[in-house]
């Protein structure tokens, strides 16, 4: 909601929240929703939003909702998906073009993505994400968190293992859906 206001006060663009998109599929006479959701994955927000769906799926004939960008979370750091590996490929890719470089292995540089970290227990999807860059080979990109949850994800856990693996240089980059103010503030 915060976002919408934002975009609203900005842009004077009008989003519909949940509540408001589920009323005006139902006032359109929609029968099969589907819900494509834009979050990284599965934490409180998302959990609210199959909450806010599963309140109105009586009111249409068939219901589905998509998994999260990251996929589904999993039991322990180690399990990995298919969807991990193509995010993990795309941005890590972006990241070392943007920065200049052939591939992530001829950089002599650390490659730190900063998540807003969650106490929810979809943390660990974090932990996989950097099991996921480890598999793939990216043994100079760093998974890290902004509120420091998964402990391991910690800033200072990330410094810590930056400066023990040698890198001098870092490019910190968002693992986030929207560049807000842990973005723009927190990160640095």
């Amino acid at each position: 909601q915060i976002i919408i206001n934002h975009v609203q006060a900005r842009d004077g663009e009008k989003i519909d929240n949940m509540k408001q998109a589920l009323d005006r599929a139902v006032a359109n006479g929609v029968k099969n929703l589907v819900v494509q959701p834009t979050h990284l994955m599965h934490g409180a927000e998302y959990d609210e939003m199959c909450e806010a769906v599963n309140e109105y799926a009586d009111k249409f004939e068939s219901v589905a909702i998509a998994e999260p960008l990251l996929g589904e979370v999993g039991a322990d750091a180690t399990e990995i998906n298919a969807d991990k590996e193509a995010v993990a490929t795309a941005i890590t890719t972006e990241a070392v073009a943007a920065a200049g470089y052939d591939d992530a292995a001829a950089a002599a540089t650390a490659f730190v993505f900063m998540g807003h970290g969650t106490s929810h227990t979809a943390k660990i999807s974090y932990s996989q994400m950097q099991t996921t860059m480890d598999t793939l080979g990216y043994s100079n990109v760093f998974i890290g968190t902004v509120e420091g949850e998964p402990e391991e994800t910690a800033c200072e856990n990330v410094i810590e293992a930056v400066k023990a693996a040698g890198y001098k240089k870092v490019i910190l980059r968002p693992l986030m859906v929207v560049a807000g103010d842990h973005a723009n503030n927190d990160m640095a």
